[in-house]
């Protein structure tokens, strides 16, 4: 279709036709420099924080920038295995594992400055079809909020250090209508403020 329209063959023209058709989903990685601000913001000097859900390494990197020592879990094999290249390649003080959030109990109580992800959204961001996805493993909206998130959270909870944040980057999607509504109502007994 794009040869046919004669223009913008580009890369980044190739990848805007893609969208246009069913099935075809886009994936975005949080950007090094928001995330490295919002550490700066939240953390102390030289804190630490947890990626319950790393991603393409953006939020890592973002850590790297603003002098923290990252801790993060990431279930996709091919995805942790770029982050540990990442990580090597740029000499980040990172500490990855290969494993779901919701799994937990990895680090000691009180250990963090600050727990901040993007989860996946539900359903609305697959990685791969290997098991230790989220969307797999809890493949409904009620499974996913209390076998996904509920013990993300849980674990969350227990590893931020007194006086720490816990922060989430999320929104509403196509499959999950009302996810943040839904996880600010599970937060809600937790004393977590907006």
């Amino acid at each position: 279709k794009r040869i046919k329209m004669g223009d913008n063959m580009s890369d980044n023209g190739l990848r805007k036709m893609l969208k246009i058709f069913t099935g075809v989903q886009c994936v975005s990685n949080f950007r090094p420099t928001a995330a490295a601000a919002i550490y700066t913001k939240f953390t102390p000097k030289n804190g630490s924080v947890y990626d319950m859900s790393c991603g393409y390494g953006g939020r890592m990197m973002g850590a790297h920038i603003a002098g923290m020592k990252y801790y993060g879990v990431e279930p996709c094999a091919a995805t942790f295995q770029g982050l540990n290249k990442m990580k090597n390649d740029f000499n980040i003080d990172a500490n990855i594992r290969q494993e779901g959030s919701e799994i937990g109990g990895w680090l000691p109580d009180n250990s963090v400055d600050m727990c901040f992800t993007s989860p996946p959204y539900f359903d609305c961001e697959k990685y791969s079809k290997e098991e230790t996805q989220s969307y797999i493993k809890y493949p409904t909206k009620e499974l996913w909020l209390k076998g996904f998130m509920r013990d993300t959270l849980n674990d969350c909870y227990r590893v931020t250090k007194p006086g720490g944040v816990i922060a989430l980057n999320i929104q509403n999607v196509k499959t999950y209508k009302n996810l943040v509504v839904d996880v600010i109502e599970m937060c809600g007994g937790r004393g977590l403020t907006m």
